[in-house]
């Protein structure tokens, strides 16, 4: 059952195997699938991220990864942001896109709104899956899986160095992703290490023309495009764009094999 999902996983000082036991108990419990590289539902479009095809840890029905589009940006953002997430998200469904994000308060969240509350298909890709970060978006996540998904690289929080788990998400986001769509975002932070990430791998990035005094987002969109983002004005403007670029009348920089794998 869906309520069911996500279980409360207590981390404890416990034996490595004691605590192999239990992280095979939470898998089981919630209904959690390894996905190996060799799988044949394994995003293969991970090896833009990853040299070494990891391990992936895969929650709900949806294992088709195609035609999808990441829509990122600021938790603190704008009542324009959240609006424009939101429709935005019901747009790209009309589209026939598969919204991808990271769950996360703000644009995230308005993004995926948009996307179930018109039926779409949506992909949460997180940084673990225990201790779900924001908690209060776990009825978000509940309602998106009862038709889509959500994947992470870690069924546990790291002890160490876990803030970079954060980074390794936004990876993946791009590595599903045919386009990224930034909607409001400061000039430093998450959406701008994803669009960064982005160009380096040749994914086109869309930045929407925010509408909104704050001097902080004011110069996130400014710093995007002065980086190569291409801007949307509307919500159909994004559309118009990623049909574009499907057509190929725009075309992301050239993107190599050497380019594929970090340094």
């Amino acid at each position: 059952m869906v309520q069911d999902m996500l279980k409360y996983y207590v981390q404890e000082k416990i034996s490595d195997r004691q605590k192999d036991m239990d992280i095979e108990q939470f898998l089981d419990e919630n209904g959690i699938t390894r996905l190996f590289s060799d799988d044949e539902k394994y995003p293969k479009n991970i090896i833009l991220a990853r040299k070494n095809m990891p391990v992936l840890y895969h929650l709900g029905e949806l294992y088709d990864y195609s035609n999808c589009v990441s829509v990122v940006g600021t938790r603190s953002c704008s009542e324009f942001g959240k609006e424009f997430a939101y429709n935005l998200g019901k747009k790209l469904v009309d589209n026939n896109y598969k919204v991808v994000s990271g769950l996360a308060d703000g644009i995230d969240t308005f993004a995926h709104k948009g996307c179930i509350e018109n039926d779409g298909l949506a992909i949460v890709i997180l940084a673990w899956f225990h201790k779900l970060f924001p908690a209060h978006n776990r009825p978000l996540l509940d309602t998106i899986l009862k038709n889509g998904c959500a994947i992470t690289e870690n069924v546990i929080q790291p002890e160490k160095n876990s803030r970079f788990e954060f980074l390794k998400r936004d990876e993946l986001m791009v590595a599903l992703s045919n386009v990224i769509i930034v909607v409001e975002s400061k000039s430093k932070g998450g959406a701008k290490y994803t669009a960064d990430y982005a160009k380096k791998k040749g994914v086109p990035v869309i930045i929407a023309k925010t509408k909104t005094n704050d001097p902080e987002l004011i110069d996130g969109f400014n710093t995007f495009v002065e980086n190569g983002a291409i801007v949307a004005q509307s919500e159909d403007d994004v559309i118009g764009i990623l049909k574009n670029i499907q057509t190929e009348k725009i075309k992301p920089t050239s993107n190599t094999m050497d380019n594929f794998f970090l340094e």
